[in-house]
């Protein structure tokens, strides 16, 4: 993705900006399901920090102990989750062990994550920020969707920031939308304070009653 070009429009420019994507290309490619995670910011908590980085490139460099954050272990959850659904047909029981499963560490550096902001993150934005962002940069946003080229989005309570935009999306199953010749799934946010088990059977349930529409024929 050319992220050059994209720090030089105007919204961007003398803004911190993170890069995203794909996490680990050799297991995105081997996954079940090639999911993305369509998030909205991330930030630099340090204002020391002069350096830019990439959301992707630090979240492979590390394990999910060592990030430490609730939300990306529910986000390797889910993944876990659907690759069990793809492989046994059936919602698996959430996996009590998890932090200790190499399994769900595999499937979660397997995803790409990109967010809708990309500069001047901070720890929450109100909606008509994040609107701006998307108003700006949608034409970007979906080039780099086609690049990745998922089966399977997952908004991260991003799904009414970015609908207005979709050319025709049609709702074909419970949280399920179908638009731009992708299926999006309207999901919490991951770091959403429901219990991790509310969040993974939620999530695998609906995905299982439309699995005959996202599911990838390989």
């Amino acid at each position: 993705m050319d992220f050059i070009s994209w720090r030089k429009r105007e919204l961007h420019k003398g803004k911190f900006f993170i890069n995203d994507g794909i996490l680990n290309q050799d297991l995105w490619y081997k996954a079940p399901v090639k999911v993305l995670f369509l998030m909205k910011e991330a930030y630099e908590s340090s204002v020391e920090t002069a350096q830019e980085w990439a959301l992707n490139e630090y979240l492979a460099s590390k394990t999910l102990g060592e990030i430490g954050k609730p939300m990306w272990w529910s986000t390797a959850q889910w993944l876990d989750g659907i690759n069990k659904l793809i492989t046994t047909g059936e919602v698996q029981p959430f996996d009590e062990h998890y932090k200790s499963d190499l399994k769900v560490e595999e499937a979660f550096q397997s995803c790409a994550i990109i967010n809708i902001k990309k500069s001047a993150g901070k720890s929450s934005s109100t909606t008509d920020d994040l609107t701006k962002y998307v108003d700006c940069d949608w034409d970007l946003l979906l080039d780099q969707i086609k690049k990745i080229n998922p089966d399977l989005i997952i908004c991260g309570a991003t799904y009414p920031l970015i609908a207005s935009k979709l050319v025709s999306p049609e709702k074909s199953a419970e949280w399920f939308y179908q638009a731009e010749g992708y299926c999006f799934v309207d999901f919490w946010h991951p770091s959403n304070l429901w219990p991790y088990k509310v969040k993974y059977y939620s999530l695998l349930s609906a995905l299982k009653q439309s699995k005959e529409i996202w599911e990838p024929k390989r």
